[in-house]
């Protein structure tokens, strides 16, 4: 009886849990709910609303946008909640470069703190003004204008120099005469350089002082020299006598101050003959008429002539000397291809070497007889030939 019951029983069971299988129509039409989930951590959230978290570490090298500009503060806009605010110390070591920014200007930080104690992060400008000053140290270089820098300390074969915080480095051979001198007392001073070489990459800057002072003089001499009166004649003192000429000075004046302007004479401008010697013509303290030839703007140079003052002998020539004609003249030197007569001052001949007797050509200094043989003006030359009794042996 009661093993008819237990069986009962289970058969109950399995018919109500067969009511109950999801293959039961009631179970199939019935769709389950839909559980939407709430975010439990922060990086979930983050991904819910897609935004980024943007943190700061001391370091970390950031693009920000400059909001506002004071000798007190100035302040970046990096995009976070709170401005960004430069260090103080840089605000008084690079002051003349900060106080040039505008609101609006594009700049690069790097984090110094993350939070002060008003709850603004600080950072450095100091990487964006030198990337900036190495651009502006190119385009210097570029231009050949010169810039200032500080002398800092001497050291081995030259002197370190400061220009806004970077370091370059004069050598002793690009310092003038006078600062070569004293290395020893120059730090402290402030000088205008050209810039030689500029690297980056190598942080390597080098500047000469000496090219700044002779461009700066240059330029000055450029000036003067638009006032000289190029094609006229003035009165002039000589300066020097050297073996390829004679320096001469003169005056020139602006805005009522008088400026002296030397030039040179070159050796084959000082007579219309070959002058070997310019101490047999001019002396230092000569005083002097010369021509102002013309202005080197490149170089500031002054060309001056004395011989264009006097007549050219080669436009009374023919006046002169006559075709066929026998003259006396002195043999001014000795070439390869003849031998060059002086007949009158400015005035020379040439005698071929095929018209001269060999082993008895003149020497230099030897006053001859001569035939003309061929004068021509407009080229400047007078053909000749020794006066013989007989022709040599070999004469064409």
């Amino acid at each position: 009886m009661a093993t008819k019951k237990a069986i009962s029983h289970q058969t109950s069971a399995v018919s109500k849990k067969k009511d109950e299988s999801p293959s039961s129509s009631s179970a199939i039409d019935q769709k389950p709910p839909k559980i939407s989930k709430v975010p439990q951590t922060m990086e979930e959230l983050l991904a819910v609303t897609g935004y980024t978290l943007k943190g700061l570490k001391k370091g970390n090298v950031v693009e920000g946008t400059i909001r506002r500009v004071s000798h007190k503060e100035i302040t970046v806009d990096i995009g976070r909640k709170t401005e960004c605010v430069v260090i103080d110390r840089e605000l008084e070591t690079y002051k003349e470069v900060l106080m040039a920014l505008k609101p609006g200007d594009k700049v690069i930080c790097q984090v110094i703190v993350e939070e002060n104690d008003r709850g603004n992060p600080v950072v450095s400008l100091r990487r964006n003004i030198f990337e900036k000053r190495w651009t502006e140290l190119s385009q210097k270089q570029k231009s050949g204008e010169s810039i200032e820098v500080l002398f800092k300390e001497p050291v081995r074969g030259g002197i370190l120099v400061d220009f806004g915080g970077i370091r370059g480095y004069i050598p002793q051979s690009q310092l003038d005469s006078e600062m070569s001198k004293q290395l020893d007392k120059l730090s402290g001073r402030r000088v205008l350089v050209k810039v030689v070489e500029v690297d980056q990459a190598t942080n390597r800057l080098v500047f000469s002082q000496r090219q700044a002072v002779e461009g700066e003089a240059l330029a000055k001499q450029k000036e003067i020299l638009s006032l000289v009166p190029v094609g006229e004649s003035v009165q002039s003192t000589i300066t020097g006598v050297v073996p390829f000429g004679a320096f001469a000075k003169f005056v020139v004046t602006k805005d009522g101050t008088s400026h002296d302007v030397e030039g040179l004479i070159h050796i084959s401008e000082i007579a219309w003959e070959k002058v070997d010697n310019p101490n047999e013509y001019l002396k230092v303290g000569d005083a002097i008429k010369v021509k102002v030839v013309g202005v080197d703007e490149k170089t500031g140079k002054l060309t001056l002539s004395l011989k264009q003052l006097l007549p050219d002998p080669w436009e009374n020539v023919l006046d002169m000397f006559e075709k066929d004609s026998v003259v006396k003249g002195k043999v001014s030197r000795v070439t390869p291809f003849g031998v060059f007569v002086t007949l009158s001052p400015g005035i020379e001949g040439l005698i071929h070497i095929s018209k001269l007797a060999p082993g008895q050509e003149p020497k230099a200094g030897e006053e001859i007889n001569c035939t003309i043989e061929d004068i021509k003006p407009d080229l400047r030359k007078v053909s000749l030939s020794m006066t013989l009794t007989e022709k040599p042996v070999g004469y064409r």
